[in-house]
């Protein structure tokens, strides 16, 4: 009967998925509960390091296996390996960012644009300084979008350098208080995908932003200091 070796097909199927989830190795929920059992005896980032690490091996098993002959364990396996790497890294800088606030990791040294500059204007501070991302700020020092350099060379390309900083520059940053916990920039990086989070004050001026490599700079030092 076609329909019962459909069906039975399915329930093996769904049997295997749910018994390779509970292998305990991240990124399965197997991996969470490993987690949580290992954090009872030891901190929550060591026993997340711990399960991050099982999540690892499995990897390499499962890669080492595809390479026998089974392409799609080797795609599982880079998809397990990157997972819990991702959540290792995530849980450690969570944990490193604790006790900082937004304003202690913001950049304030930084040029900026205005309304009325163009690409060839920011292409300008590109080749001048370190920068990628630059601040666009009306007379009051308030933000009103951010440049990047991707997009700047993407506008170059197809528009010119007479295109106004106002027709690409991104509208959408996320903006904090100075008292805003490290904890809650990361999520905001993170969550929205953005390529920096402003700092500003209680008149909205602007006093600084946090990008990722910047913050990702501000942990090694911390990790160094803490060594």
């Amino acid at each position: 009967n076609p329909a019962s070796d459909m069906l039975s097909r399915l329930a093996i199927a769904n049997v295997a998925l749910v018994v390779f989830n509970l292998i305990p190795a991240f990124p399965m929920d197997g991996g969470r509960v490993l987690r949580a059992l290992l954090a009872m005896r030891m901190g929550f980032v060591r026993a997340t390091r711990t399960a991050a690490f099982v999540g690892q091996s499995l990897a390499f098993f499962l890669g080492f296996i595809g390479l026998l002959g089974n392409p799609l364990l080797i795609l599982i396996a880079v998809f397990v390996y990157l997972a819990a790497t991702a959540e290792s890294q995530y849980v450690e800088m969570r944990s490193l960012a604790r006790g900082y606030l937004a304003r202690d990791a913001m950049i304030t040294k930084f040029e900026h644009l205005t309304p009325t500059s163009t690409a060839d204007d920011a292409v300008a501070l590109l080749l001048r300084t370190t920068q990628q991302e630059f601040p666009v700020l009306d007379q009051f020092s308030r933000l009103q979008g951010l440049v990047t350099r991707d997009v700047l060379i993407e506008v170059l390309r197809d528009r010119g350098g007479s295109t106004p900083v106002v027709e690409f520059m991104h509208t959408d940053v996320p903006v904090v208080a100075g008292t805003a916990t490290l904890d809650n920039v990361i999520q905001m990086l993170q969550q929205k995908r953005a390529r920096a989070v402003a700092v500003a004050d209680t008149d909205n001026r602007l006093l600084g932003f946090i990008t990722p490599e910047n913050f990702a700079e501000m942990m090694m030092v911390g990790q160094a200091r803490g060594a």
